[in-house]
């Protein structure tokens, strides 16, 4: 399977090319349909868009799909504006905005949640996010092992409440707090390796607290070109409020190389995140999902202390509106920073297509596909660049 995900992926790169250089030449060739097709879209999007001069206003229907989830629909209006206007013209600009979304699946899911984010003219970064949300999930034996044949179906409820109130200095650092509050309801459905045993079973409030710190010269936050952002934040659950007591850190450093025309971009990250304490299940790391690490679907199916990846993408568009990207990684889940680290390495590779539903703000709807080495997959359909 190693071999596999290496060759699919030199062969999207190749396929990615290629494609880019003859879609290029597509409206002149069959004008016909893909124009129709395209003035179709464009005269959609404009219904569902609001454009002042400082200001987007926004109506999306929202489709999506994870395994876990499976298909799901749902509406997001948001609101992007710029509190200090656009004064920084072409160069780094930082957008606030409100969004709320509602959303169904399939499977049972429904998620309704609350997103802030505000860059004011005092220079503070205040963001926060409000979820309710219910979800079927599996939850799998803990650890890195390669056997996951057994899991149990679980049902996850919660609300949450997380955010970060940040100082700007010099217009690329951020200091200051970042907090998480939520109460959980997780029930075993079906299935015996999820029981009361594991920290996280039944009912529980936990409340975190500590530090963050943010360096980001990117010059776009929504498809960054050139640029480097590192951030690393601290988190301190207290029994006094919660039902755990435990800490967790994250290191999260990216970087970005603009590569030219057709709005090309190499795009690197790294992430660490270490847990140290009574831990719930819901808190420790993981790898997973459709940001974090695209070739596994399921996020409770390698929990560990710790985990770390490293991955890399190539951005471009190709034609109008439609954009694509190939991506590799390799990481890890493991209970210590030792040789456990290389133990059975996950290593994945995949591709998506993108739709640019907000061109002034680069914002694109993406379809994503990874696959690991050790058989695992995902297919994403989301709002926004994976990082």
């Amino acid at each position: 399977m190693m071999k596999k995900s290496i060759i699919l992926f030199l062969l999207l790169c190749s396929l990615t090319r290629s494609i880019g250089q003859k879609v290029d030449a597509v409206p002149e060739c069959s004008s016909g349909i893909l124009k129709t097709m395209a003035n179709i879209t464009e005269w959609g999007i404009d219904l569902i868009t609001i454009e002042k001069e400082n200001s987007t206003f926004f109506f999306l229907p929202v489709v999506g799909y994870e395994e876990r989830t499976g298909l799901s629909i749902g509406l997001l209006p948001s609101w992007r504006f710029y509190l200090g206007g656009k004064e920084e013209g072409e160069g780094y600009f930082r957008p606030s905005s409100i969004s709320v979304s509602s959303e169904f699946s399939t499977t049972g899911m429904y998620e309704f949640y609350l997103s802030t984010k505000f860059y004011t003219k005092k220079n503070w970064y205040i963001q926060t996010k409000w979820v309710l949300q219910q979800m079927p999930d599996r939850f799998y034996t803990l650890g890195n092992s390669s056997d996951k044949t057994y899991y149990s179906e679980i049902e996850e409820n919660k609300i949450a409440f997380t955010g970060r109130l940040l100082k700007i200095i010099n217009k690329k650092w951020f200091v200051g707090l970042n907090y998480d509050m939520a109460y959980f309801d997780v029930n075993n459905v079906e299935g015996d390796i999820f029981n009361t045993s594991i920290a996280g079973y039944g009912k529980d409030w936990i409340a975190g607290m500590g530090p963050s710190f943010t360096y980001d010269n990117r010059n776009n936050v929504v498809y960054p070109k050139s640029g480097v952002f590192i951030e690393s934040s601290f988190l301190h659950y207290f029994p006094q409020v919660g039902a755990y007591d435990f800490s967790s850190f994250k290191l999260d450093a990216r970087t970005y190389i603009d590569l030219g025309k057709k709005d090309q971009v190499l795009a690197f990250q790294a992430m660490i995140k270490a847990t140290n304490g009574e831990v719930p299940f819901y808190r420790l790391s993981a790898l997973g999902g459709k940001r974090a690490f695209r070739g596994i679907s399921r996020p409770y199916k390698y929990l560990e202390d710790n985990s770390a990846y490293a991955q890399m993408a190539y951005r471009r568009m190709m034609w109008w509106r439609i954009g694509c990207e190939v991506f590799t990684g390799v990481g890890n889940a493991f209970d210590r920073f030792d040789a456990a680290l290389f133990d059975n390495l996950h290593v994945m590779a995949g591709a998506g297509l993108r739709l640019r539903v907000l061109e002034n703000e680069k914002l694109s709807f993406r379809i994503d596909y990874g696959a690991t080495n050790r058989g695992d997959s995902g297919v994403f359909f989301t709002l926004g660049e994976a990082f």
